[in-house]
């Protein structure tokens, strides 16, 4: 039980890097609005939003706008509740982990993407704009992180919880839609592109947090610290033996634990105490190998080839 709640602890710990991945972005945001703005790949971002601008159509805006409904507020929201009570309701066993990741990614990646935009203050980009823009910065993208963080959650819970080929396919229809939703909204002119990968590395950050902390399978516990061992058998915990066997015990044929000395071929699987010689059985005139027959003379001494001090009842 103590070693299974220092892991657990252990796995939570590492909640404490979504603080520093915040402060991270907070440079990263610092240095693209301050002196990296001039260099490139920096400089040519006019020109990208600029770009898309001259190429929106009837259909395209379409399809950005209903990627845009995908990963906005609302949806996100909405989505993550609809899935996290199925992981409890649902099951016959109620996930209470995964749907404590799910809730847990999201409501973190918010969290920090609130702080990046408090501390950075980047204008979006000065093209005209499909979308009504949110008071905050432009750096990073809330849609693209937000997406990752849910669909992206989705994606991994799809492969690590679920069974059969389909799961794969499930998981890369999830993956798709954060690309597709930065996409989105550099066509829409809302962002920038390292806005839009500053949202995508911030939801990619969380999840993985997230998943050490509360996904990752907890170790077991080994049963005999002492018979820890290179390379454990079958059905044992990952680097530990089996149970202590009581003193006096005999190991399994071939192992190198055994208190006594098995025979070769002959003696009939017998084992002998070590530091004793074998003699031929009652009646068996064989020779063991360790050496020629023991004589007895009538009086009980021992002959010639005999063992000094050890006489075989008759």
């Amino acid at each position: 039980m103590t070693t299974g709640s220092g892991a657990a602890a252990g796995r939570m710990g590492s909640l404490v890097w979504l603080p520093f991945q915040g402060l991270l972005l907070v440079g990263v945001g610092l240095l693209v609005t301050g002196p990296a703005a001039a260099w490139w790949p920096l400089s040519a971002e006019d020109g990208v939003s600029t770009w898309f601008a001259g190429r929106r159509g009837g259909t395209a805006s379409a399809v950005t706008e209903w990627l845009t409904f995908l990963a906005s507020t609302e949806s996100v929201i909405g989505v993550t509740l609809v899935c996290a009570v199925a992981l409890i309701v649902l099951p016959r066993a109620p996930r209470w982990a995964e749907a404590l990741f799910l809730v847990g990614s999201v409501a973190a990646q918010s969290a920090l993407f609130l702080l990046v935009t408090a501390c950075v203050d980047r204008p979006r980009p000065d093209v005209p704009r499909l979308d009504a823009a949110p008071p905050t910065s432009s750096f990073p993208s809330g849609h693209a992180g937000a997406s990752l963080a849910l669909y992206g959650g989705l994606a991994v819970l799809a492969v690590t919880r679920l069974r059969g080929p389909w799961r794969y396919a499930a998981a890369g229809l999830l993956l798709a839609v954060p690309p597709a939703v930065a996409v989105s909204r550099l066509y829409r002119g809302m962002h920038h592109p390292s806005d839009v990968a500053g949202g995508l590395a911030n939801g990619a950050g969380v999840l993985l947090v997230m998943a050490h902390a509360l996904l990752s399978p907890p170790r077991r516990p080994c049963p005999n610290r002492a018979g820890r061992v290179r390379g454990a058998g079958r059905g044992r915990a990952p680097g530990c033996a089996g149970a202590a066997r009581p003193a006096g015990a005999a190991g399994p044929a071939g192992s190198g634990s055994r208190p006594g000395r098995l025979l070769g071929p002959g003696a009939g699987g017998v084992r002998v105490a070590p530091g004793r010689r074998a003699g031929p059985g009652p009646g068996d005139g064989t020779p063991s190998g360790d050496g020629p027959p023991a004589t007895r003379r009538p009086d009980g001494a021992p002959g010639r080839g005999g063992t000094p001090g050890r006489r075989r009842g008759g």
